[in-house]
């Protein structure tokens, strides 16, 4: 086997294991009612008073984000960034997705939050345990009139998942479960939503706070959830799935004690329990996709005892999820009541929220790219979200090349040519012995093949079939050793070089700068496949002059032909549908590697020195 065939089969292996990921923005933006069994995903009653898309989202706004909080389930039901850079075209709605939810796929704003059942927004949160025992609600009907009913709240919260809203500013939401304008209860949660500020355009800050009225202690655990949805039908990656283009691989993860863990959906459902969750309080979890990240941060009120979970059905459902410790609330000792409380069943509102008797859990949600320069400042170790596979200390100083000349040149595709020749200089003597040791071995080749020929002969002579292979080796080791020429030395300087090249790889592949940035003409999106093949063409075109370039190193010459056509005709084949940023790169990196083969193969011609 040649030392390039040695090299292109670890490098596609690599590729094919590092997998690839796409942008939330192609992705189907809800479950499909054919991937939705029953039994995984239990419908909720529907409510008299009606829930979405009756209720409408509250808006809040940063310089750079659009959120809208949904009294529906109380989570984040749309994040849209404003960013002229993640703006896209409209795209075709799902089969079967509701009316009033087709503005998702207009053009415009980039839209994180895929579904539109209120059931799977990102940063729901709901009890998860509470042991109160049955507790009487007293319920207003539209009509003025009050029931009583006793009931759990864990199982009221499924039959009633709408939230009042208790307070509303351009830069606050709060709202309160049960809906104090409708339900009068002994227990509420509440969330403030505030937006981060001029200094964190990405971040919403959440206080989640649990608010005991009633006359008994209350035992119970919050749970914190961050869903996103993973379409089951689409391909899971590996090599073949190169050929159909990169496969949308939405994730899930969390950081413990600086330690990151990410799985896609696909590893999710066969991990196993303790991959999948720790019994801690993280840095923060998170659901992701290849540029954009929507995550939680634990930042007030979590005891050590927590613990998260990453959870992936089968219908596609991908979430994290963070619940408390278990907790309890003191009866209320004081007979004042929260203000918003009192603007609806009176009492005396309570001049301090320290004379409640609550626990307040303090959250920082990022919503936005995946980009190192914004996670960073965020703290939390955020950055760690950013998955480079098995090669991110060398893919990180990359993507801070890419930054910085990107800052010299002001244009993506020169920042990727300006890398890419800064990484073939530097590779440039390795690649020199590779090409020295394979010249070495073609000059030997001649010698090589007469002991071949000696050998066969001297077995016919003895009645045998072939050659024997140990007297073979010997006399060829002994020819290497005769000449100084080391067999591998073709090999292993190419096999140094491939950490490099697949850190090259991953460092473009999960750039989110380059999402949306053209690369010229007709191709206007670096992340994307070049949508007329002319890249992937050119780039066959120009490794099949590399090949007949490349000094061969001996060997089968039926092997030799074959790589000639067969590497040009794969790559291409693989380039098809891969990102044109990435097919840049390659075709990049070959040009650069035909200019030094002409370069060794002059020197190689020139007269010895006297």
């Amino acid at each position: 086997m040649t030392p390039k065939l040695v090299f292109f089969l670890s490098f596609v292996a690599v590729l094919a294991a590092s997998g690839v990921h796409v942008a939330a923005a192609d992705v189907p933006a809800a479950l499909p009612a054919s991937a939705t069994p029953t039994s995984a995903l239990p419908r909720l009653p529907i409510i008299a008073h009606g829930c979405r898309p009756g209720t409408p989202g509250l808006p809040l706004e940063s310089a750079r984000v659009q959120w809208r909080i949904s009294p529906c389930q109380g989570g984040v039901e749309s994040v849209r960034l404003k960013d002229p850079q993640f703006h896209v075209l409209a795209r075709t709605a799902p089969a079967g997705i509701a009316k009033w939810a087709e503005p998702k796929f207009a053009a415009g704003p980039l839209e994180l939050v895929e579904t539109w059942d209120a059931k799977w927004d990102p940063f729901r949160d709901t009890f998860d345990e509470l042991d109160a025992g049955s507790v009487q609600l007293r319920i207003r009907q539209d009509g003025g009139s009050e029931t009583a009913t006793d009931t759990r709240l864990t199982a009221y919260q499924k039959a009633d998942p709408l939230w009042g809203v208790v307070a509303q500013s351009a830069s606050e939401v709060v709202l309160a479960w049960p809906d104090p304008k409708r339900v009068n209860s002994p227990i509420y949660l509440t969330k403030r939503y505030t937006v981060g500020g001029t200094d964190a355009p990405f971040i919403l800050r959440l206080e989640v706070t649990v608010v005991n009225l009633g006359s008994a202690p209350v035992r119970y655990r919050l749970a914190h959830e961050v869903t996103t949805f993973q379409n089951p039908g689409q391909g899971g990656g590996g090599f073949l799935a190169m050929f159909a283009g990169p496969p949308d691989t939405k994730g899930a993860g969390f950081s413990v004690a600086g330690e990151a863990t990410h799985l896609d959906a696909k590893s999710l459902l066969d991990a196993d329990a303790d991959k999948r969750g720790r019994s801690a309080a993280p840095e923060w979890m998170a659901i992701d996709s290849r540029y954009f990240l929507m995550a939680t941060a634990p930042v007030g009120g979590f005891s050590p005892q927590s613990d998260v979970r990453l959870t992936a059905l089968a219908n596609g459902v991908v979430m994290a999820r963070l619940r408390t410790a278990p907790e309890t609330l003191a009866a209320a000792s004081d007979s004042c009541v929260p203000a918003w409380f009192a603007a609806s069943w009176g009492g005396t509102a309570c001049p301090s929220p320290a004379t409640l008797r609550q626990k307040t859990y303090g959250l920082e949600l990022y919503t936005g790219p995946k980009e190192i320069d914004l996670l960073k400042p965020a703290g939390h170790n955020l950055e760690a979200a950013i998955d480079f596979g098995w090669f991110g200390l060398i893919a990180r100083p990359m993507l801070a090349v890419l930054k910085f000349a990107h800052g010299l040149s002001g244009s993506w595709p020169l920042a990727i040519l300006m890398l890419t020749v800064l990484v073939k200089a530097l590779l440039w003597p390795i690649t020199g012995k590779s090409m020295k040791s394979m010249r070495n071995m073609q000059k030997i080749k001649p010698e090589l093949d007469k002991i071949r020929k000696e050998l066969e002969e001297k077995a016919k002579k003895q009645g045998k079939d072939k050659a024997d292979p140990q007297e073979l080796n010997q006399a060829t080791f002994a020819l290497y050793k005769k000449h100084n020429v080391n067999p591998l030395g073709g090999c292993l300087p190419l096999m140094l070089q491939m950490p490099i090249y697949i850190a090259l790889y991953r460092t473009i592949n999960a750039s989110v700068d380059l999402y949306n940035q053209p690369l010229f003409g007709w191709v206007t999106d670096l992340t994307q496949r070049d949508p007329y093949y002319v890249l992937p063409a050119v780039l066959g075109a120009v490794m099949f002059a590399q090949q007949k370039l490349t000094p061969q190193a001996g060997g089968d010459p039926m092997q030799q032909k074959m790589m000639l056509y067969f590497m040009p005709a794969l790559f291409t084949l693989m380039m098809l549908q891969l990102p044109s940023g990435l097919t840049l790169y390659i075709l990049t990196n070959t040009v650069l590697g035909i200019a030094q083969t002409m370069v060794y193969n002059r020197a190689d011609k020139s007269p010895a020195k006297a």
